[in-house]
């Protein structure tokens, strides 16, 4: 899966716009998907929501987003479990992520 990290530039007429840029390759479990329908306005929306296992001190902040094969999603937490420490080999890190695009 690939980390995108959002960066803010300036364009023609100095509005700040998003773009987002990658920051390369984390390994990581998908462990649980689930999808959820909802409205917005008179549509029908599907959002899918993912956990996602990776090694500690993974480069994954909560603004990022993650490309997962060829689906984005939206980080939307980072939790370390237990009080296991950088270099124990059992760290890592839960991410949850929801989609931001229609399923």
């Amino acid at each position: 899966m690939q980390v995108l990290r959002p960066q803010y530039r300036r364009d023609a007429v100095g509005s700040r716009k998003q773009t987002f840029a990658n920051m390369g390759k984390v390994q990581g479990y998908v462990a649980s998907r689930s999808s959820t329908e909802g409205f917005e306005g008179d549509r029908q929306r599907t959002v899918e929501v993912v956990t996602v296992y990776v090694t500690g001190g993974s480069d994954i902040a909560v603004t990022d987003r993650l490309k997962i094969g060829s689906d984005t999603f939206e980080v939307t937490g980072k939790r370390s479990p237990g009080k296991r420490a950088a270099g124990d080999r059992l760290y890592y890190h839960i991410i949850d992520a929801r989609s931001n695009e229609d399923v």
